[in-house]
């Protein structure tokens, strides 16, 4: 699932390639992921352009005229691809909106599972979740004192804290691996049992790991935004490996179907 540091690198690319380009058409090939009606779509895209394309959490906001928004979260297996007509489409494309310059922006998802709505006048009381988000994990405002009150708020176990949206927003299943293993904790504590220092170090590790992957996924897929880097990450996925700290093998689950990858040694 894309997160935080893989789509703030998407959205700065979109912001560098499609912004000022007039829409001419858009083609719905799968409409299961548009949460309105096809011909709103198209009333509202074709012909307008996009101003400008912000983040929130793991929202994409693709501002148009007129106050439109066409905002889009990509799930689970959701991926945006820049193309021209001559390359391939994909059997899991599920639209394509085509530029007067002939670039095309093409929505893919296997699993059907993206959801993209429109929003007009600032509404967002239409897209689930969205209301209810907390501050963006890397925002310059989110100081040790505001994190350590909201965490507070929280109960359970701090992977799950971590990854709960309206504690802060961006944050998904493979990052808080790698946060929760940049500051030395199991995933499975409680947070209600994390010391002051244990809080100051998760904090400092979220902003460390989240940054330092937007570097990497940023020199690593350049324009290809539908490719998903994840090879640069220490601990998520690498079951059965050896840990790059202290070379014992990490440990993995699967918890309701979802990976959780840690080390016994490395983390308390």
């Amino acid at each position: 699932m894309p997160e935080l540091p893989d789509l703030e690198v998407v959205k700065n690319v979109l912001n560098l390639k499609i912004i000022g380009k007039q829409i001419k058409n858009i083609d719905v090939l799968q409409p299961m992921v548009l949460h309105c009606l096809i011909d709103d779509v198209k009333a509202r895209l074709i012909g307008s352009s996009f101003h400008r394309v912000d983040r929130r959490g793991k929202f994409l906001i693709f501002n148009l005229d007129y106050g439109t928004k066409l905002v889009m979260h990509l799930m689970l297996g959701g991926r945006l691809r820049l193309a021209n007509s001559k390359d391939k489409v994909l059997k899991r494309t599920c639209f394509r909106i085509y530029f007067y310059d002939g670039m095309e922006l093409r929505y893919l998802d296997p699993q059907q599972m993206g959801r993209v709505y429109l929003v007009r006048n600032d509404d967002f009381s239409t897209v689930p979740q969205f209301p209810d988000l907390g501050p963006e994990a890397v925002d310059p405002s989110l100081t040790f004192g505001v994190f350590s009150q909201r965490i507070r708020k929280f109960r359970g176990m701090i992977k799950n804290v971590l990854t709960n949206q309206k504690f802060l927003a961006g944050i998904g299943n493979a990052y808080a691996d790698e946060i929760l293993f940049e500051a030395g904790i199991l995933p499975f504590r409680q947070r209600s049992g994390l010391k002051l220092e244990e809080l100051e170090k998760l904090f400092g590790a979220t902003q460390s790991v989240l940054s330092q992957a937007m570097e990497s996924i940023a020199d690593g897929i350049g324009e290809d935004i539908h490719v998903e880097l994840r090879d640069f990450l220490r601990v998520h996925g690498r079951g059965g490996l050896p840990c790059s700290v202290c070379g014992g093998k990490i440990s993995q689950i699967s918890p309701n179907k979802k990976i959780t990858s840690f080390c016994r040694n490395c983390q308390q």
